[in-house]
């Protein structure tokens, strides 16, 4: 991996409100990243890792407020912002 990657792991019914798209743009100068959005309704948590491949970040969005919401971009984007740190 020498790229910026974002993938995400939903419920069918709120899988098309997380824009993957939205925050590779934002990141797209970032390498060896990848960013994971889990909206799931059983909420466990993933540990982020670190290897020689890169940084794996792992970002849980609540269920609930994500189906009751419109955009969440917003959202996405200072969860980004706030695991990213100095390199966002």
């Amino acid at each position: 991996m020498y790229h910026m990657e974002v993938l995400k792991v939903a419920q069918e019914d709120v899988a098309d409100k997380i824009d993957t798209a939205y925050i590779l743009e934002q990141f797209r100068h970032l390498d060896k990243v990848v960013i994971t959005f889990m909206c799931t309704r059983d909420e466990r948590e993933i540990e982020d890792w670190t290897d020689e491949d890169g940084r794996y970040i792992n970002i849980r969005l609540p269920y609930k407020e994500v189906k009751r919401m419109t955009d969440i971009r917003p959202i996405m984007l200072a969860r980004v912002k706030e695991r990213l740190g100095s390199v966002a």
